[in-house]
């Protein structure tokens, strides 16, 4: 009779962690620190979190979560992992945010279970170029910053450049709908692309207005991107912030840190829900890069 007892209060103890492990708390706790490796620890640390971790909880997360805890396990690029996120893909295709996967290859998987035009007009578009060409003035500055002969060169360059992807995109707007470029848009560059163009829109921010009003109403863009984007739009106009995305440098500390932002006590819930990490994890992470 006692061992009865024993194996049933076991069995109570047992249920009882299985049922907590999927709690809303656990599931933000888990993922965070998930967010928090991928910026600061190494791939394969990270992509064995990830499997240990959140590949049994994988169903209890949401289409965009889904998509970010493939694309960590596959950080390591461990063929293993390759596998186990092609069959997840696989079978659930149809709930996860495929531009939240990130990697060309995942893109690919993803394709192969979806119906995508590949042969449109659209589709041959350089949009990776246009991405490039808009960071390729960006890293410069960085690099010569130091120099103000050289960087006030650079943003002249820059400036131009921004003005020009800026009409093109406009233009094909104009022809095809925004609409019809994110639908069509298979290897997710082109909501890439279009997202840094208007970010980098201070010069035309009606612009961006136009771009954030559409994606913030569409499922399938990256949240992390809308996050970004209302907050630069926000911070152009001198409000406070949402999401502490953009950021300032600080003469004192010698640190960079964020613009004001509007409720500093949940920020970091604001961003969980859209996919970023905790704020003093980003703040260390882009310090560490300087």
């Amino acid at each position: 009779m006692k061992n009865i007892i024993v194996c049933f209060v076991s069995f109570l103890f047992l249920t009882s962690c299985l049922k907590t492990s999927n709690t809303p708390v656990n599931l933000v706790n888990q993922m965070q620190k998930a967010d928090s490796l991928n910026l600061l620890s190494d791939s394969a640390t990270l992509s064995n979190y990830t499997q240990k971790n959140l590949i049994p909880l994988f169903h209890s997360y949401n289409d965009s979560k889904k998509a970010i805890i493939l694309k960590y396990l596959t950080k390591s690029k461990e063929k293993k992992n390759f596998l186990l996120a092609e069959e997840l893909i696989k079978k659930n295709h149809d709930k996860i945010s495929k531009c939240d996967l990130g990697t060309k290859e995942l893109i690919q998987y993803y394709n192969q279970y979806s119906t995508c035009n590949k042969n449109s007009e659209l589709s041959q578009i350089d949009w990776n170029q246009i991405y490039e060409d808009d960071q390729k003035y960006r890293r410069l500055f960085n690099k010569y910053q130091s120099n103000p002969e050289k960087s006030d060169s650079i943003t002249r360059l820059m400036i131009k450049h921004d003005s020009i992807s800026r009409e093109f995109v406009k233009s094909l707007i104009k022809k095809h709908t925004l609409k019809k470029i994110l639908d069509e848009d298979c290897d997710c560059l082109a909501s890439k692309s279009i997202f840094y163009i208007a970010q980098h829109s201070d010069m035309e921010i009606n612009f961006r207005k136009e771009i954030l009003e559409y994606v913030s109403k569409l499922n399938s863009f990256s949240l992390g991107n809308k996050a970004y984007l209302i907050d630069r739009d926000l911070t152009s106009e001198k409000k406070k912030q949402k999401f502490g995305t953009q950021l300032q440098f600080d003469a004192e500390t010698k640190k960079l840190g964020s613009y004001p932002i509007e409720n500093i006590k949940n920020v970091d819930s604001l961003r969980y829900e859209y996919n970023l990490p905790k704020l003093s994890i980003y703040l260390k992470f882009v310090n560490k890069l300087r």
